[in-house]
């Protein structure tokens, strides 16, 4: 689901492409950092040998059968709790009246309250097994959490949450966003289709950043070593929480740039068409911006 797409030309929208060398500070993270105390502190690099098997074990298990019915989500929502407890968070629900995100929460190692929300949708259209839209969104958001557990000091707190009903009407992001109070939340990054790149420029969509985040993600992209381009993209799930003046953005393969996958929302949406490169890159992307909010 997304609506009211324009495109920023490079130069129109202020700033270049963000496209650094391919090899420099592809690792990210810089392995280490001190807090406010002077403390060492651990910043997990980048590139981790789980990675690759890791996201392509999360496509291929959620899109072994569609998560559209309520059966099919609450199949979908147990194997997602079994996830994050394997990556050593505890899952809960948040139940509204027509379906339930699944959420964990990542304590602040200073105590702060202030949050940072990362976040997809897990539900698919009917018939569709939903791999590019949107496993792949979802197993980028498992892998931040996964990263996280590496790093030992965060100065946020951190909400990893897969959003129900995206498909129906962004029903699971609006309930979470209605829940939260703005001046808690630092920023809110979300992901949606992150598997196609047709025309292997590894390109990605910053969907309605704000100039904060675009900055950030820009300075990301140099390190991760990926083009990123501005769009004005709603209907995915930051449009909740943009909704509610909470700084947002959206992550996305190039939707409005035309290289977005011809299988959304059909039954060819399946694991075997997801570009795990271009998937890695994306996850990297994401986790870094997070982390670096983080330090």
């Amino acid at each position: 689901m997304k609506r009211v797409v324009l495109a920023c030309a490079m130069f129109a929208c202020g700033g270049d492409d963000a496209m650094g060398d391919p090899d420099a500070g592809i690792a990210g993270g810089d392995g280490g950092m001190t807090n406010g105390d002077g403390a060492s502190c651990s910043t997990p690099m980048l590139d981790q040998p789980w990675l690759a098997g890791q996201l392509s074990t999360w496509v291929s298990g959620l899109a072994g059968a569609p998560r559209a019915t309520t059966t099919q989500r609450q199949t979908a929502r147990t194997y997602l709790q079994n996830q994050l407890m394997q990556i050593g968070w505890t899952p809960q629900l948040h139940s509204y009246p027509t379906g339930a995100n699944v959420y964990a929460t990542i304590p602040a190692t200073n105590g702060a309250t202030k949050q940072i929300v990362v976040g997809a949708h897990f539900d698919t259209v009917t018939s569709s097994p939903g791999a590019n839209d949107n496993a792949t969104g979802v197993a980028a958001v498992l892998a931040v959490a996964r990263y996280l557990k590496d790093m030992t000091c965060r100065k946020y707190a951190v909400t990893i949450i897969l959003f129900d009903e995206e498909e129906s009407g962004l029903f699971g992001a609006r309930a979470h966003a209605n829940m939260l109070t703005i001046a808690d939340v630092h920023a809110v990054h979300t992901v949606d289709q992150i598997g196609w790149d047709n025309d292997n420029d590894t390109r990605f969509e910053l969907e309605l950043p704000t100039a904060t985040l675009e900055s950030e993600y820009r300075a990301a992209a140099m390190v991760v070593g990926v083009p990123v381009t501005k769009t004005t993209t709603q209907g995915t799930d930051h449009e909740a929480f943009r909704d509610r003046g909470i700084a947002a953005i959206g992550l996305t393969e190039e939707y409005v740039g035309g290289d977005t996958s011809p299988y959304r929302h059909t039954a060819q949406d399946t694991a075997s068409t997801v570009e795990q490169s271009y998937l890695q890159l994306g996850t990297k992307l994401v986790a870094r911006v997070v982390m670096t909010e983080l330090q």
